[in-house]
């Protein structure tokens, strides 16, 4: 019975007592009353002296990831909690957990819970809700806990691991060997040892194979920079949610990003989303991190057209440095633009996003051959493709 019918009834039966002056209905009278006083101040003392505490394991997470925390709901105030429910709120998408728990005198109650990453972007975790009734439920109160901390969901990548660059042109620079004290990741071939060689570079199985020490040669990569240009203009985006070409260019140029660094690259971001963003080429896992988490809030919220933005922070790419232009845009001018990079010795390549099949915008023809004209490496991904197999199946023009 709600507390509304209770008082009601109370009225009803003290209007009866008053009229009739039995003595029975006043005692009910009484004990209606004494029981919405006590259900009321129940409930409402039920939430005082409750606190909420929040750890994270992590405060930095990738999309497909969770966020393990853990929470903490404790009394400080001697007082018994039967039924209480507790709800935990936040921004990111489709998180909402809770249970129902009971609080003894000065009581605890301890446990994880994960919340699932659907999507990139800085989210809050909390506040918390906890409701509290009375034995007889007649009344229903609600307070909100601040017990809130931030999350960082990264973007998704994908592997890229077949992934080639056409002709070995695009990331500018030779390949030259190491000498005698330096290590790279890739072995070119084995020679004699020599007096003088370190240890940790013999090897062994040819070693064992010719009967003499052999030792590894490297190659290093080439030392050129490679520049990823984000188009973040929005007149030019087209799609909704995770099916969008904003969407989509994250994921690519994280997944380029990732890529490159693990080849010991020299990676580095323009964005323009409203002002220009820009991380300088750097190489290593923190510059990893540092372009995963501009990419994690990063929005198409532009209006600087990506020919536009090619011009003005081209002077930041040394000649043999690498350009690739990740856009939907069917502007014929920003080709141009990279074929005059290209006559200053800048290599350049292009992931288009078809804007076609993400919404209503006209095909991609024409500007798919101005790229073609200007012979310059193009990648055409389509809505709903396979990026890591559509960008490792390689480069075309």
């Amino acid at each position: 019975m709600s507390a509304f019918k209770v008082c009601v009834l109370t009225i009803v039966v003290a209007a009866f007592a008053v009229m009739s002056g039995q003595t029975v209905l006043y005692h009910l009278t009484d004990v209606l009353v004494a029981t919405i006083l006590f259900s009321f101040v129940w409930s409402w003392i039920s939430l005082r002296g409750i606190r909420v505490r929040r750890s994270l394991r992590q405060d930095r997470a990738q999309v497909g990831g969770v966020v393990e925390q853990r929470l903490q709901v404790e009394s400080y105030l001697p007082i018994p909690r039967v039924w209480i429910e507790f709800v935990d709120t936040g921004t990111l998408p489709g998180y909402r957990a809770g249970r129902v728990l009971g609080l003894g005198i000065t009581g605890r109650r301890v446990w994880t819970l994960q919340a699932p990453c659907r999507r990139r972007g800085l989210y809050q975790l909390g506040p918390s809700w906890i409701y509290g009734t009375d034995p007889f439920g007649l009344f229903r109160s609600v307070r909100s806990i601040d017990s809130s901390c931030s999350v960082l969901v990264y973007p998704p990548t994908v592997d890229l691991t077949g992934l080639t660059l056409p002709a070995g042109q695009l990331l500018g620079g030779d390949r030259r060997q190491t000498g005698w004290h330096q290590t790279a990741s890739h072995v070119s071939s084995v020679r004699d040892y020599r007096p003088g060689d370190p240890v940790r570079h013999i090897h062994w199985r040819s070693t064992a194979h010719v009967g003499k020490l052999m030792v590894k040669e490297f190659d290093v990569e080439p030392v050129a920079d490679i520049w990823l240009f984000l188009d973040t203009d929005a007149s030019v985006q087209r799609g909704d949610g995770d099916e969008s070409t904003e969407e989509y260019g994250v994921t690519v140029a994280a997944s380029l990003a990732r890529h490159f660094l693990a080849e010991g690259r020299a990676v580095g971001l323009v964005a323009v989303p409203g002002q220009h963003r820009v991380i300088p080429a750097d190489r290593g896992q923190r510059q990893l991190i540092k372009l995963l988490e501009e990419l994690a809030v990063i929005h198409a919220h532009g209006r600087e057209p990506i020919a536009e933005t090619l011009a003005a922070e081209a002077d930041r790419c040394t000649r043999h440095a690498a350009v690739i232009v990740v856009t939907p845009s069917l502007d014929e001018r920003w080709p141009a633009v990279l074929q005059g990079l290209r006559d200053r010795g800048i290599q350049a390549g292009a992931i288009v996003l078809e804007p076609a099949t993400f919404g209503d915008a006209p095909g991609s023809l024409l500007l798919v051959g101005a790229l073609a004209t200007y012979n310059i490496p193009t990648i055409l991904l389509k809505r709903g493709d396979d990026i890591g197999r559509v960008l490792s199946a390689g480069w075309r023009g």
